[in-house]
């Protein structure tokens, strides 16, 4: 038997392929096999219990309010209809100037006062979740959200037997945890601390797809349990309140976690020698990925440094500006019950195309498009170029529906606009997955709190 000659200059063993780590979103025995998995399954569990019991109550809390707003009014004008006036209630007439005036002083103001604890407590919870991890901030919430929402019952319940607008002081108990935006904060931080950069726009994309989820489940739930009873969706939420203590007891803590990337960062003995950089440089990996080695200072220090790198202040602003438009959306129903003649009701309609589309691009076209194109590719360290395509993407679809919104001149094109702006949710996780790319995970929690204050500013001045 005859032996091949062997050329010198061909190595003994067999040429490597560079080095392309499997997609997790392929692999789904990697993927259970992996420590990350327990913390991200509670994270996403907690994320939907969240969004549900928000969504559940949006519509049980208006009519709450009605109701409220309508036995205080029958009670100073006639005591004898003050009482049990939610039972068997005709409600026209709770549709009165008077009251429907007192309803929207209500709920206004109460909305207001709701946002107010996040916007000024968003970076102190930052810090306190930079210093004593994020579990201890999201027990904080759900016992803040889970005391609001018992005061709102109490208040109603005893029925006219004290000021209704003892309702508003429901949102002091939000600054026990922030409110909802710092908890969403915290749990695209613990995201951020689980999973690598190259894996991170994914993840991202399937927990911003939660909120959209819920609000095709939510709604329909809701209707059904207002017909057995106007307090049963608020027993529900407050259930799936008291559930997410279970989940946060469960799920390890993510900063103490091992960086999933910590073996492929690199120190730069000048973190800021780049910070002149040009914004969008063609050579994106010029860009330092990793801040100065995180040591406790004061919450505007932190800030001052991530403010130093232009692509995360580009990513900022993004934040700040996709928020104050994308509020625009919330004026869409009334504009459909003016020139077209919808009925309220009807225009729940808007809200689940809009979903439908959301839903679409982050839980499956995002996340899809993410992993073949690192996977056929091999472009995990391209991953900052990926996001910005998206980012660019997703900014021109949401132009383009808003545009259609602007023009619309028959209803069904009012339901494809809004189809067409659920595909720009995607400017989210893309833009998300972006400025974490450039941190190290020491400094999430402040980047996402720093986040929800300018979505909170940018949502109050959109509105």
């Amino acid at each position: 038997m005859s032996i091949a000659p062997h050329d010198e200059r061909e190595p003994l063993l067999p040429r490597e392929e560079p080095d392309r780590p499997p997609s997790r979103w392929l692999d789904v025995k990697a993927l259970w096999s992996d420590q990350s998995t327990p913390t991200l399954l509670c994270t996403c569990l907690l994320y939907f219990l969240i969004s549900f019991a928000k969504h559940i109550i949006e519509v049980p809390i208006i009519r709450l309010f009605e109701l409220a707003a309508c036995r205080s009014y029958y009670a100073h004008e006639g005591g004898a209809v003050g009482h049990g006036f939610n039972r068997g209630t005709d409600d026209r007439l709770c549709k009165i100037p008077e009251v429907q005036d007192e309803l929207s002083t209500l709920t206004g103001w109460k909305f207001g006062f709701d946002a107010v604890p996040g916007l000024l407590l968003a970076i102190y919870y930052g810090s306190v979740a930079g210093k004593y991890g994020r579990k201890p901030v999201m027990v904080l919430f759900s016992t803040g959200m889970l005391l609001s929402l018992a005061w709102i019952v109490l208040i109603c319940w005893l029925d006219g037997r004290v000021p209704i607008r003892l309702l508003w002081l429901s949102s002091l108990f939000i600054f026990i945890g922030g409110g909802q935006r710092v908890a969403k904060a915290m749990l695209f931080t613990i995201v951020s601390d689980t999973v690598d950069a190259s894996h991170r726009t994914r993840y991202m994309s399937f927990l911003s797809s939660i909120p959209h989820i819920t609000t095709l489940i939510a709604p329909p739930l809701s209707a059904i349990f207002m017909r057995i009873s106007i307090w049963l969706p608020f027993e529900v939420a407050m259930g799936s309140l008291a559930l997410t203590y279970l989940l946060i007891l469960a799920m390890p803590e993510s900063s103490k976690l091992k960086p999933p990337d910590e073996d492929d960062q690199t120190t730069d003995p000048d973190p800021f020698a780049h910070e002149h950089q040009p914004l969008l440089s063609p050579d994106l990996d010029a860009v330092p990925p990793v801040l100065p080695p995180h040591t406790p200072s004061p919450w505007y220090t932190e800030i001052h440094h991530l403010l130093r790198l232009p692509l995360l202040r580009f990513s900022l602003t993004i934040f700040f500006s996709a928020r104050l438009a994308l509020t625009a959306k919330a004026f869409v129903y009334q504009h459909a019950s003016e020139s077209f003649g919808w009925e309220m009701s009807t225009t729940t309609w808007l809200r689940v195309s809009q979903a439908i589309g959301a839903s679409s691009v982050t839980l499956i076209a995002l996340p899809t498009l993410n992993a073949c194109l690192l996977h056929r590719r091999g472009l995990q360290a391209q991953q900052q170029q990926l996001d910005l395509s998206i980012l660019r993407a997703s900014l021109l679809v949401a132009a383009v529906g808003f545009a259609v919104l602007w023009r619309a001149r028959a209803d069904w094109v009012l339901v494809l606009a809004l189809f067409v702006c659920g595909l720009s949710e995607a400017i989210q996780p893309a833009n998300q997955g972006l400025a974490t790319s450039l941190i190290g995970r020491e400094y999430n929690a402040r980047l996402f709190t720093t986040v929800a204050v300018l979505e909170t500013v940018g949502k109050l001045a959109g509105g």
